[in-house]
């Protein structure tokens, strides 16, 4: 167990549990309960108007009945969110409001996905519709086609569902950026984690650097070099066939070096190590060190 007092393993350690943290707080964000009513136009336009100017030559009819205008209003009712909505969720009905000068000539359902949803649109008033209390699961979507005489263009659609604080209205244009809201949020997310990651890197390599070193050494007492230094110092001493392995003395040993460069001459003059002098592998981590510490004093 010896490895878990070292200091890089330590330091591996706690960056594993932040990006531990940070993947469960992602991945409840992406699974946390959410309830999303969204409304898509897919139409709001004139099949007919009549020009001002030419309105008192020309007539149109509508079911015996003159009109200005006649538009085809299609909306798609779509359940985006990951939780169902009940019949018991609705506070009040979802309705549908035209202008005021305006009125319904015509509500159908044109199509639901699945099959068998049936949310009897009825007209209310002349310029409003209402929506019949149904359970619409995560996906469930139907299209409603509404024939408006005299509107001007707007519409609006209403409802209060527990969980829901507004109902979600997009057009055609709209939808076709805000239907990707879920993959964009799933890539902000993955890039977040990405960042994350390569934080955790560079926090890495910073905490390893020579001056961060030397700070933990000054203040918070953590000295790679002496870690390793003791622990070849403590497989010499250990009675353990595997602890007290040659190659684990001499592995620790280079790992001590490699932080300190001062510890070469302190392991030559150590006598716990004196037995090792007859090791090649010990004399080529002593020669590797020392040249680098020349090197390193002796500027070209």
């Amino acid at each position: 167990m010896k490895i878990l007092k070292d200091p890089v393993w330590q330091f591996i350690g706690v960056v594993v549990a932040v990006i531990a943290l940070i993947a469960t707080v992602i991945i409840y964000l992406i699974d946390r309960p959410v309830r999303r009513l969204q409304v898509q136009i897919l139409s709001n336009s004139p099949l007919i108007s009549v020009n001002t100017d030419i309105s008192s030559q020309i007539q149109i009819l509508y079911k015996d009945k003159p009109v200005q205008t006649l538009s085809l209003i299609l909306l798609r009712f779509e359940n985006v969110g990951n939780e169902p909505i009940t019949e018991a969720d609705y506070s009040e009905p979802i309705r549908i409001l035209l202008s005021p000068k305006s009125e319904v000539g015509e509500v159908t359902i044109q199509e639901t996905r699945p099959a068998g949803i049936d949310l009897d649109p009825r007209v209310i008033t002349a310029n409003q519709i209402e929506i019949a209390k149904v359970l619409l699961n995560p996906g469930d979507q139907a299209v409603i086609k509404v024939l408006a005489l005299n509107n001007d263009g707007t519409l609006d659609v209403e409802a209060r569902i527990a969980g829901i604080s507004n109902v979600e209205i997009l057009s055609a244009l709209e939808g076709s950026a805000e239907g990707n809201d879920s993959a964009s949020t799933k890539n902000l997310i993955a890039m977040l984690s990405l960042g994350s990651i390569l934080v955790a890197l560079i926090a890495g390599f910073i905490w390893n650097s020579t001056r961060v070193i030397e700070w933990r050494k000054s203040y918070l007492g953590l000295d790679p070099a002496r870690h390793y230094y003791t622990l070849a110092q403590e497989t010499v001493l250990s009675k353990d066939k595997y602890t007290g392995n040659i190659s684990n003395t001499i592995n620790y040993l280079g790992k001590a070096f490699s932080w300190d460069r001062s510890y070469v001459q302190r392991a030559q003059k150590d006598p716990l190590f004196s037995h090792l002098q007859e090791y090649e592998n010990f004399r080529a981590i002593i020669d590797k060190y020392k040249q680098n510490e020349s090197e390193s004093n002796n500027p070209p």
